[in-house]
């Protein structure tokens, strides 16, 4: 069991947190004695898929579940495209981004980009706070060295990707959507598959990353575009003095 003082939360989110990762080998009577005098105002469990008698637990100890967060990769191999995906692709160019589109992506999230994580749809936290985390966590990954690229299709922008190097050859693209006029507009494709573009061009070797089961649309387009799903962490959370 791994225990973090996810210290970052209190000024992105405004609550004191702690962040437990359960391990296959973890007994059920240490994760009962260590939940049991965790009174942080924000808990964040997360399970393996394996161990069903922890994911009890959780309901006993009044714990909430709140999504499952899928690790997936790609060999960057298994890339077979329709003729429609290629041009649909093709239509599409990227680009750094300067402070300029910086600000716009900022804009964006504030005006509800992201919708289907765990923060953002917690009654508990209000939309305000699930945007100041996701520009907080941006502006974080950037000053460690994250590349934070713009989609542009005629002209205009209408999306985002960023993507970080974790060890030699394998990226991260730990962030990226659709601006909201050209939702639903048959471009999410390519949210996916530039960045996959971007890290082939590097000479990258694979890339490795999470998804969460709340974005029923992002699971559909990893899974046609080649990504392997792989572990699997029940999460849960807890409110205490809620």
């Amino acid at each position: 069991m791994k225990i973090i003082d996810a210290v970052w939360e209190k000024r992105n989110i405004g609550v004191e947190t702690k962040e437990i990762i359960l391990e296959n080998e973890d007994t059920v009577e240490a994760v009962r004695s260590t939940l049991e005098i965790e009174h942080s105002p924000y808990v964040v469990v997360k399970c393996p898929s394996e161990r069903m008698d922890l994911r009890y637990l959780m309901t006993q100890l009044g714990f909430s579940f709140v999504e499952c967060s899928i690790k997936i990769t790609h060999n960057l191999k298994d890339i077979a495209l329709t003729g429609v995906q290629k041009r649909l692709i093709d239509s599409v160019s990227y680009a750094p981004m300067k402070d300029g589109d910086i600000e716009q992506l900022y804009d964006e999230i504030r005006g509800e980009m992201f919708t289907t994580d765990r923060v953002s749809m917690d009654p508990f936290f209000t939309h305000e706070k699930s945007a100041n985390r996701y520009i907080c966590w941006l502006d974080d990954e950037v000053k460690r060295g994250a590349e934070l690229f713009k989609l542009v299709y005629k002209g205009d922008t209408v999306g985002f990707f960023v993507i970080k190097e974790t060890q030699p050859g394998i990226y991260y693209p730990f962030l990226t959507g659709m601006y909201k006029k050209y939702r639903n507009t048959g471009l999410g494709f390519v949210y996916i598959s530039k960045p996959i573009e971007e890290i082939v061009k590097r000479n990258g070797k694979g890339i490795s990353s999470f998804i969460s089961t709340n974005n029923s649309s992002a699971l559909r387009m990893h899974a046609a575009t080649g990504f392997r799903f792989e572990d699997v962490n029940y999460v849960f959370v807890k409110h205490n003095n809620a």
